[in-house]
């Protein structure tokens, strides 16, 4: 059964890792496991300039994220639509990311050692979302 916007929000907020899937240069499905933070109903995720995904999206800037729970009962949420790309610093995003998905500690000293480095910025705003919560279904 579809997830209500509000679940679909509070899912997307959640430190859930997502699989990115774009499109590669000869046209077969790429797909990679990534950090994101989702605000105001918008994707960010960061990329090396060197990375395959930016590639990629570079050529094409369609892209597909999924987040799913990993424990029953499961709930699943996709967005797609097209990215936009910039490069440069972004520190603190950089800093609430690590600790969501790391805890403080670890996620202080990851933030750390990228301080300052230049990244592909990766940002979208869905076109289309498809969910389901499995917990919704009836016996």
């Amino acid at each position: 059964m579809p997830m209500k916007k509000s679940a679909i929000e509070k899912l997307l907020r959640e430190p859930n890792i997502a699989v990115v899937a774009v499109t590669a240069p000869d046209g077969a499905p790429h797909a990679v496991p990534t950090w994101y933070e989702y605000r105001a109903g918008e994707v960010v995720f960061h990329t090396g300039a060197e990375a395959f995904k930016y590639k990629c999206l570079s050529r094409d800037s369609r892209v597909t994220l999924v987040v799913d729970t990993k424990k029953p009962p499961y709930k699943c949420v996709i967005l797609k639509g097209a990215a936009t790309m910039t490069r440069g610093t972004d520190d603190a995003r950089v800093k609430r990311m690590a600790v969501a998905y790391l805890g403080k500690k670890n996620g202080e000293a990851y933030a750390k050692s990228l301080r300052g480095e230049e990244l592909v910025i990766v940002r979208f705003k869905p076109d289309r979302v498809i969910s389901w919560d499995y917990a919704q279904e009836s016996p």
